[in-house]
């Protein structure tokens, strides 16, 4: 499988463009200490180039990646083991990706300054510190020197056998606090992000946001605004016909259903359940793609029999799902309510009825 299809498969686009800023100092702190000082100070502006390893191991094999990262602004090229190569720009008005190989694009535009809100890369790693800080056990593992520079190692181990995170390495640089090596283990692939080279305060020209596409490059155009669309039960079941779903009964109610375009313009619907009154699961469907069962299961997914049909279960203190295919439709129940239980999902699996 190459990065690409892999990072597109288990959501690990973020593993890629992965960085964290905080305060310039080099007071000593507590693992805890220096996560929640990144925390503070990631809204500091940094202009910075660097050059990292991306290793998905058997996953995807390896990418050789340049950044280029000026305040809001973003340029990554990567070049994988199979001449694959995307140039990715991402600016306060538009985000244009360009696979270079294929000569294919998509262009997702968006009002000024609306993406600045969002996560960026780094902001996506300090989730995964929040994530893993019940689940795991933090500590400084030393001081190393990571592309020339001084970083602490931080050392997160999972404290039971089932996590949506492995164990994970990590070393920031002392005086930026950029994350500039990380390794993690899930459901038994490492993936380990190094930079060989990182210049910080590069003037970079804002040329380099420009990425100029050939004539005859085939481009997607993608809107930034949410596409999804409110229908009733009545038109949700004109629309599939023949599904299953959970009875509203026992103090269950569909609280809302919605419709989005999917890959290849499938149509997906979620049905957003509430117990007495509180948000409690919601469903998703959409039509079976024999690409799905190809890709098994991601990160700590567990495979395991749902009504019958080989499904997979993710059981996290943060995540809980079960997934499965049947007659046709691909399902999958996502706990919202952190109460509820994989075998509480498992249970309203088991009590979904036809309707049509």
């Amino acid at each position: 499988m190459s990065w690409k299809n892999s990072c597109r498969a288990a959501g690990l686009i973020a593993v890629m463009t992965f960085s964290l800023v905080g305060c310039n100092t080099e007071a000593s702190y507590s693992p805890q200490e220096i996560i929640e000082q990144t925390l503070q100070e990631s809204k500091q502006p940094l202009t910075y180039y660097g050059e990292y390893t991306l290793d998905m191991g058997e996953l995807g094999g390896k990418a050789q990646v340049k950044e280029w990262v000026k305040d809001k602004y973003r340029r990554i090229e990567m070049k994988g083991d199979n001449d694959e190569h995307v140039i990715t720009v991402k600016t306060d008005s538009e985000l244009i990706s360009y696979d270079v190989t294929e000569n294919t694009a998509f262009k997702m535009a968006y009002p000024q300054g609306e993406l600045d809100g969002l996560r960026s890369p780094r902001e996506e790693v300090q989730l995964v510190f929040n994530l893993v800080k019940d689940t795991h056990e933090i500590k400084i593992a030393g001081e190393e020197k990571v592309a020339g520079r001084d970083t602490y190692k931080i050392v997160a181990k999972t404290k039971k056998t089932e996590s949506l995170f492995g164990d994970i390495e990590a070393w920031i640089d002392k005086k930026t606090w950029l994350m500039l090596k990380m390794k993690s283990d899930n459901a038994g692939n490492q993936i380990i992000t190094e930079y060989s080279k990182i210049i910080v305060d590069e003037k970079i020209d804002d040329q380099q946001f420009i990425l100029d596409l050939p004539e005859d490059v085939t481009i997607q155009e993608i809107s930034g605004e949410d596409t999804s669309e409110l229908i009733s039960l009545d038109e949700a079941k004109q629309q599939l016909e023949k599904f299953l779903m959970v009875p509203q009964e026992n103090g269950l109610s569909i609280d809302k259903i919605s419709m989005v375009k999917g890959l290849e313009d499938r149509p997906e619907y979620s049905f957003d359940f509430g117990l007495d009154g509180q948000p409690a699961f919601f469903i998703t469907i959409f039509k079976a793609d024999e690409s799905m069962s190809e890709i098994g299961p991601i990160l700590n997914e567990k495979e395991t029999d749902i009504r019958g049909q080989k499904g997979t279960v993710m059981d996290d203190k943060n995540f809980r799902s079960i997934a499965w295919q049947e007659n046709g439709y691909q399902y999958s129940i996502v706990g919202e309510n952190p109460e509820l239980t994989i075998e509480d999902l498992v249970s309203y699996a088991q009590q979904m009825e036809f309707v049509q």
